[in-house]
């Protein structure tokens, strides 16, 4: 059955994605954005295919358009997702927005006031409960206690949801339970750039309007510490060893060798997709500089 990978945005998924196409014999990331000509969602993707596929990811919620395989998802300190977010739809509209968002280049807390996206309002619960407005969709629909009751449902019971601040131990976590080989990873699509402080009124904005995420991702924190506590029974060793080890591991040449060697045999079995995001890429941005040009 094919196992499914929820890419709430700006939760460490590009270094997933690199990671379950090297895990994984068939991994399909569905890439075009929800208001591309080309989206579809994972089902319908899987269906054009003439070959079954091991395991899908997209940037979509979790709703009825999932296979009912296993599924990973990460969360993240709901604030400071947000501000990445924001950190790289302001660096990229194109890849992010339909068109052109005339209130990016405002303070947040005004942006938030005059035109909302569905990404300022919990969007970390919005993709735990399948919510149909996400990211950079126009929000007319506020996420409630409803809406975290059933995110918190999913986290209990069918998606090993793992907090991104601790990145390494979700590895460890989700290569146990799912039969990985060594999870050797690089870090992909991180921004390094010096943030600039966040003005009070902004940074209480965010708060306010993440309240919900913010007790999502205390309560995944609580249940992952539980899985850890299942897997350091299981395995008999203790976390901080097992992590030793695998950082040790991850850090050796024969892990940079594998991952090159990875990298380079990608781009030689998928010439087409590795063109095709690389022609996509080029027009998102060509259109996006038109726009504000």
């Amino acid at each position: 059955m094919t196992s499914s990978f929820i890419h709430i945005p700006k939760t460490g998924g590009s270094s997933l994605r690199w990671l379950l196409d090297r895990q994984y014999r068939s991994f399909l990331y569905v890439i075009p954005q929800w208001f591309d000509i080309g989206y579809a969602d994972p089902k319908t993707a899987l269906k054009q295919l003439s070959q079954s596929v091991d395991m899908v990811g997209a940037h979509r919620p979790l709703d009825q358009a999932w296979p009912e395989g296993a599924s990973i998802a990460m969360v993240r300190d709901p604030v400071k997702r947000v501000l990445s977010h924001v950190a790289h739809l302001r660096a990229e509209p194109g890849v992010w927005l339909p068109s052109v968002c005339a209130e990016a280049e405002l303070a947040i807390a005004d942006w938030i006031e005059r035109r909302p996206l569905a990404l300022f309002d919990n969007n970390q619960v919005r993709y735990l409960s399948g919510a149909s407005e996400f990211d950079g969709m126009p929000m007319s629909d506020a996420m409630g206690e409803q809406d975290l009751e059933k995110a918190l449902e999913v986290a209990r019971t069918r998606v090993l949801v793992a907090p991104m601040e601790a990145f390494d131990e979700a590895l460890l976590d989700w290569g146990h339970r799912l039969n990985w080989g060594v999870p050797y990873y690089r870090r992909v699509n991180v921004r390094r750039k010096k943030k600039p402080a966040l003005p009070e009124r902004d940074l209480q904005a965010l708060e306010a309007w993440n309240r919900l995420d913010r007790i999502l991702c205390e309560e995944v924190g609580v249940l992952f510490r539980q899985r850890l506590a299942e897997l350091e029974e299981r395995t008999g060793q203790s976390m901080d060893e097992q992590l030793a080890i695998f950082r040790r591991k991850n850090e050796s040449y024969a892990a940079k060798s594998r991952i090159l060697w990875h990298t380079l045999a990608r781009g030689f079995k998928h010439p087409l997709r590795a063109s095709q995001m690389i022609l996509r890429t080029a027009n998102q941005r060509f259109h996006s500089a038109g726009r504000l040009s």
